[in-house]
């Protein structure tokens, strides 16, 4: 489907493994490269709420793609769903409409979906940003979304066996770990063990105060974290 112009938003879609994504590129000026994936959350997660906030980088000079993850927003529901699907769906996405040096940014569940790209080499990604990101029990990454999936979230302390953690080791790029203080989802030892392990890479964890886990919504509504978010996404 050829892009429909919005400003400098551009809509277009992106069919990987059976499913449609929507799909849109935010400009930052004169067709300037895209080097910037976003990828949204969970839940009733979407593209559009990173939208103020991409825009906020465009005018910092910082083009970006994001899409619509399988079973969100306007994208199709063809096929089960899983964190490996999702992994797929963004790698097609981060083949597609970026391009070397590339920065990633996950929030929430993407979290782990962006330290896995950039734990690819042939990815080419300096920087990798998540924003109050999450990790998985290895074991659930493949499971399709539903009540073993669940089941294997609920054990306790389950994210100390991601296997990204291990993947991380091999990761030599920058490292931006963005932490609620009032995230209740997201246990603040997940940024300090993922830093553990990405030994090779220059990590930074950022804490922002009176911030819960929609930082989504927060950042769309105040300014001034929007502003904080994409200057640490762009420098």
């Amino acid at each position: 489907m050829p892009p429909e112009a919005d400003g400098l938003r551009e809509e277009m879609t992106l069919a990987v493994g059976g499913e449609t994504l929507a799909v849109d590129l935010i400009r930052a000026g004169d067709g300037q490269a895209v080097h910037t994936l976003v990828l949204h959350g969970a839940g009733h997660g979407h593209r559009q709420r990173q939208w103020p906030l991409r825009q906020t980088l465009a005018r910092h000079g910082c083009a970006s793609a994001a899409i619509d993850f399988s079973g969100h927003g306007s994208s199709s529901a063809r096929l089960p769903n899983s964190l490996s699907k999702r992994l797929d769906e963004a790698q097609a996405a981060l083949a597609r409409y970026t391009v070397v040096p590339r920065t990633v940014v996950g929030v929430s569940m993407s979290g782990e979906i962006a330290l896995r790209l950039a734990c690819r080499p042939e990815n080419q990604i300096t920087h990798v940003v998540t924003l109050v990101g999450a990790i998985y029990d290895g074991a659930a990454f493949s499971l399709p979304f539903g009540p073993a999936f669940s089941a294997a979230l609920r054990r306790p302390g389950s994210w100390r066996e991601a296997a990204v953690l291990t993947l991380m080791r091999h990761y030599r790029g920058r490292l931006t770990l963005v932490r609620a203080s009032e995230d209740a989802v997201i246990p603040a030892e997940v940024a300090e063990l993922v830093r553990q392990h990405a030994t090779g890479a220059d990590c930074r964890i950022i804490d922002l105060p009176g911030v819960d886990h929609r930082i989504s919504e927060r950042s769309a509504r105040d300014t001034a974290l929007r502003e904080q978010l994409a200057a640490l996404i762009a420098t």
